[in-house]
């Protein structure tokens, strides 16, 4: 008599197998969406700390919250500019970057510090989807964007600025607006 198919014992080492294949292969994906959203997110701050940038050798100054942080990006910014940065770096809706004020270089204000129009109205916390990014500048020398993320089940801050690239820290900064 000829044998047609599987026996118990084959099928449940083929289902052995498969288990421990997605047993591994689980957490390695879950290692590469972190790295993917963290890549995602220094990509962000690059082009802000780079329109940034721009805007002080213009204005002198970086765009000014006073005490505390302020969030910025596609729910907070989309319809209608309300943070400081994107107004500033827009030119929508600016108190320094309008045309009725002129740049270091003589240039009348209302300037997109932007290659792509709406570009920093779009931006959003990928490890939070339904949050934004924050942004602070106390007084216009300096200035910090973050994002907040869980690792290892702690809450993580990361962090960039105009004096460092990147780096986590596990304190909320004192500035930090909790959205």
């Amino acid at each position: 008599m000829k044998r047609n198919g599987f026996t118990l014992m084959e099928l449940m080492i083929v289902v052995a197998i498969i288990i421990i294949l997605v047993s591994i292969a689980i957490p390695s994906y879950a290692k590469f969406l972190q790295r993917a959203k963290r890549s995602r997110v220094f990509s962000d701050f690059r082009t802000i700390r780079d329109s940034l940038e721009a805007y002080k050798t213009d204005w002198g100054t970086y765009p000014v919250t006073g005490s505390q942080g302020e969030t910025f990006g596609l729910h907070t910014d989309y319809d209608t500019p309300t943070s400081t940065i994107t107004r500033e770096l827009t030119g929508d809706g600016a108190i320094l970057n309008t045309p009725s004020h002129t740049t270091a270089t003589g240039e009348s204000g209302g300037i997109d510090y932007f290659t792509r129009e709406w570009i920093i109205r779009e931006m959003y916390d990928p490890f939070e989807p339904n949050k934004d990014y924050e942004y602070f500048s106390s007084d216009g020398s300096s200035f910090t964007l973050a994002c907040e993320y869980k690792k290892s089940g702690n809450t993580v801050y990361l962090l960039g600025s105009d004096s460092f690239n990147y780096k986590d820290v596990n304190t909320k900064p004192s500035w930090y607006v909790d959205q």
